[in-house]
């Protein structure tokens, strides 16, 4: 009777162990973002009506419109990411650069597999040049929102909200692999033509350097880029 209860109490463990297993796996491999809303519709874009013209008196000279004051320019600040496809958002929070340590004048990351970092000293997404934004595959046990990067195909769309509640759409133009240590330089190039590019790790962990031997690379652009790259010169 003895061993009859200790074989029930083996196998009572045997399944506990095999259940916590089973979600350890689920949560390290399965993405599980929680509710996804999409962006919101970009209102239409009103037509401004004219003011009135005044009618001027005969013989008395109208006098000059005085020269408008110019509307201070107004860095627009993302908010938050959609993969639209994948139906995974990410709110993103503003960094810099790393000051110490052995990623010392690198982009800094945020600790956190929900959050997405933007290198804030660089353009915004829209903007002319290369606006930076990178997030985790994973972090402690934990499946990271970026990890969509790493299925997704040119012509995927994304969505950037920004602080003031505007949505722009962005569209992959191009989806690259490099080991950790041979990214081209041009990718974290912060010049050129506007475009987002977001960053994530791949591959396995290289505890020899602290990171996972390969970068997942998704360079996008608007459409309005995309078109005019395709338009023939004339």
């Amino acid at each position: 009777m003895k061993r009859k209860y200790v074989n029930i109490l083996l196998y009572l463990l045997s399944a506990a162990f095999l259940t916590t297993g089973v979600l350890l796996l689920i949560r390290q491999y399965v993405l599980l973002p929680g509710a996804y809303e999409p962006p919101a519709t970009p209102a239409p874009t009103a037509t401004p009506v004219p003011p009135p013209t005044a009618a001027q008196t005969p013989g008395v000279s109208e006098a000059p419109a005085p020269t408008p004051s110019p509307t201070p320019y107004v860095k627009p600040i993302p908010t938050r990411i959609y993969f639209t496809k994948a139906q995974v958002m990410a709110d993103i929070v503003p960094v810099g650069i790393v000051e110490e340590g052995e990623r010392k004048g690198q982009m800094d990351t945020v600790d956190d597999p929900d959050l997405a970092a933007w290198y804030e000293s660089g353009p915004a997404p829209g903007e002319e040049g290369n606006a930076l934004i990178n997030g985790h595959k994973s972090w402690k046990g934990k499946i990271g929102r970026f990890s969509v990067l790493w299925d997704m195909e040119p012509g995927d769309e994304i969505a950037i909200e920004y602080e003031d509640g505007t949505v722009k759409y962005f569209y992959a133009v191009s989806v690259d692999f490099y080991p950790y240590d041979g990214v081209p330089n041009e990718v974290m190039d912060l010049s050129g033509e506007s475009r987002v590019t977001l960053i994530t790790c791949y591959g396995e962990f290289d505890r020899t350097a602290g990171t996972s031997k390969q970068r997942c690379i998704v360079v996008c652009q608007s459409s309005d880029m995309i078109a005019a790259k395709e338009t023939p010169a004339a």
